[in-house]
């Protein structure tokens, strides 16, 4: 099975031009991202004979931001020339981090990238500290509920998490400067003000930063539209949801595809989405 995949895989590469590449897949609707992840790209990267340029097909909710850190770290440092990454869907969050780190992002219509906005336990990182302001205003406007809201804090709120939920929403900022900070910027763009607008703007976790408003951060020469190197995600994109479906249906087992084109594939049991 995994040779034949392996084969198709190519196949369409090599249709699309695409064949002095070193192919590698992060393809994982199930699983958060987190150092399975990175070890299996490490791996992939890493046994090359000889260095060449590295393009990544991904696909991913996101996960933990140290991890997809390093990822996005190893697949610049031991590609050829560029490491580039093609999104055909979502690459949200800490997946958003890997794309960071790339020489280019190939997009489409449906391409979505994310705000990086760590989550703690399914919860934002700044959460908490977006609370008390809430509640802290809800007071000043009606003083009678003061004593209330402060009793219900006492009780709930142990201090130390809002201190670590914050130094953990400004470590992913810190790692998305450092991925950025070698780059150049449209308008008045830098790397600290992107960095920051990437984890603190957006109001929605699931918010959608798409293929425009992402080349008007970022700039066109970073992110390109509707490529042969995206059309090629785009058309994995629908062979693997497909493959997907058929073992869902016919085996009971989900499908990811991490690493390499022939160690990466890895079914499970886990329930269907």
């Amino acid at each position: 099975m995994k040779q034949q995949l392996a084969a198709h895989i190519r196949k369409v590469a090599s249709k699309y031009g695409l064949d002095a590449y070193r192919l590698v897949l992060l393809y994982d609707d199930y699983y958060s991202i987190d150092r399975y992840h990175s070890d299996k790209i490490y791996k992939a990267v890493s046994e090359l004979d000889k260095k060449s340029d590295i393009l990544m097909v991904l696909l991913s909710d996101g996960g933990k931001i140290e991890p997809a850190y390093l990822i996005s770290k190893v697949c610049k440092r031991l590609s050829k020339d560029k490491f580039v990454v093609s999104v055909p869907r979502k690459a949200k969050s800490a997946a958003t981090l890997i794309c960071l780190g790339a020489d280019e992002v190939h997009m489409g219509f449906l391409s979505e990238l994310g705000p990086i906005d760590p989550q703690i336990g399914g919860f934002p990182a700044l959460g908490l500290a977006n609370a008390l302001e809430k509640i802290a205003s809800l007071s000043t406007k009606f003083p009678a509920s003061a004593e209330m809201f402060a009793k219900y804090l006492t009780a709930n709120l142990n201090i130390r998490d809002l201190g670590y939920f914050e130094r953990i929403n400004e470590s992913a900022v810190q790692y998305a400067q450092r991925l950025l900070s070698a780059k150049t910027f449209p308008g008045s763009w830098t790397a600290d003000s992107l960095a920051d607008h990437l984890t603190n703007h957006y109001k929605d976790h699931s918010f959608v930063i798409d293929a425009d408003e992402a080349s008007r951060l970022l700039g066109s020469s970073f992110i390109k539209d509707r490529t042969k190197e995206y059309e090629f995600g785009n058309e994995l994109y629908e062979f693997l949801e497909f493959s997907d479906l058929l073992f869902r249906v016919f085996k009971n087992r989900t499908l990811r595809y991490v690493g390499s084109i022939d160690q990466g594939l890895d079914l499970n049991d886990r329930p269907s989405k």
